[in-house]
């Protein structure tokens, strides 16, 4: 059967609304994603919705599991305020789908991607059942060594939602007797941690979303001297082809990075600082145009380990200063340039023990000192022209 209605105005939903007992199971899931993409509301689009979501819990046994994890996001989607069809759902597979019920096939054969996508499904609608969590958890953790890099990281993303729920109470809601070392699993958070870094396949979007994840991790469970050495092996690996990621990667691997710094001891920094240097130099390489936001915000994270070099941050100072707004952030890059300003010297001096090759032009201490002169120039004026 073809999709219900695509792109159609909500007026024409009512037409739909008789046919939607008579919908099977991969109809009704199309009919509430198309009607979830709507961007105009009406009575008639609550009540098409509404439809929906009762004909799909009549029909979960023969959703499957892709089809209940399809229903779910449509369910985010639609922006329904209510946690019905959740509770259903979570109640269904708890105690329909166990060992010796009526559908306990269910949960048979499901794929890694299946399991982490159901996992997933239930964090972005802010379901945060202890027991159904508890079961998720525990397929997963027979499902660890299949796991792809882009398995590795909807797991990271997902339980980071789990883990700020429990922090905020998101768990007490549904259940009292959630525990934190339930929760936490770390022997399982580790294990698909390393099993991400055995693998050689990953893609950027992966890199830096799993170099987004170290941060929390070492925030919730600290990060082992196994996994510090094979990221440090991994950063030094990754500083011989930056060339691989875009402008925004560089930005949020580069503040990942440097906060990641609290977490791990002095045998990590160098691989760290290798890593970081080459993301500089290949954006300054590119001239990549840089937001002010993520600019600011790679500023800052390099000043937190004090890690500059003029020839790899004149791009976003100049992003920056160029875009400068408040007197707040003005006064705090003012500094930084200072404190550039007092350091020259000496960070010149280190130009030979430094961990990358530059194919772009080093500026000399003497020009370096003009170029940082003239951007706290750049600052005043732009400050004085807000002023008047």
């Amino acid at each position: 059967m073809s999709r219900i209605f695509v792109k159609q105005v909500p007026k024409l939903v009512r037409q739909h609304l008789p046919r939607v007992p008579q919908l099977g199971a991969v109809a009704v899931v199309e009919a509430l994603e198309d009607v979830a993409c709507l961007r105009e509301r009406d009575k008639h689009v609550e009540e098409f919705i509404t439809h929906c979501v009762s004909r799909a819990l009549a029909l979960l046994p023969d959703l499957r599991v892709p089809g209940v994890i399809r229903a779910l996001f449509a369910y985010k989607k639609a922006d329904v305020h209510s946690q019905v069809f959740l509770e259903e759902v979570a109640k269904f597979i708890l105690e329909e789908c166990g060992h010796g019920r009526l559908y306990e096939s269910f949960l048979e054969n499901c794929t890694a991607n299946d399991i982490l996508l159901l996992y997933k499904a239930f964090a972005v609608n802010e379901y945060f059942n202890i027991q159904l969590y508890t079961l998720c958890m525990g397929l997963i953790a027979t499902q660890t060594p299949h796991m792809i890099p882009s398995d590795c990281v909807i797991f990271f993303q997902s339980h980071l939602k789990y883990l700020r729920a429990f922090e905020t109470g998101g768990f007490a809601k549904y259940s009292d007797t959630a525990m934190q070392h339930r929760v936490m699993n770390a022997p399982l958070a580790t294990e698909i941690t390393l099993q991400f870094l055995k693998q050689k396949d990953a893609t950027p979007e992966d890199l830096t979303s799993f170099a987004e994840w170290l941060v929390p991790m070492g925030e919730y469970y600290g990060i082992c001297d196994a996994i510090c050495d094979l990221v440090a092996q991994l950063h030094l690996n990754l500083s011989q082809k930056p060339v691989i990621f875009s402008i925004d990667h560089i930005h949020r691997l580069v503040q990942s990075t440097c906060k990641l710094h609290a977490h791990t001891d002095t045998r990590y920094h160098r691989a760290a600082r290798t890593f970081i240097e080459s993301l500089l130099h290949e954006a300054e390489r590119r001239s990549d145009v840089h937001k002010y936001e993520d600019a600011l915000a790679s500023l800052y994270a390099l000043d937190s380990v004090d890690l500059w070099r003029l020839e790899l941050v004149s791009g976003l100072l100049y992003s920056v200063i160029n875009n400068v707004d408040c007197s707040e952030d003005a006064a705090r890059i003012r500094k930084i340039i200072k404190r550039m300003l007092q350091s020259t010297d000496v960070t010149q001096k280190t130009i030979d023990s430094m961990t990358i090759e530059f194919t772009i032009d080093i500026c000399p201490s003497e020009l370096a000192v003009l170029r940082l002169r003239e951007m706290l120039d750049l600052l005043d004026k732009r400050k004085y022209s807000a002023i008047t």
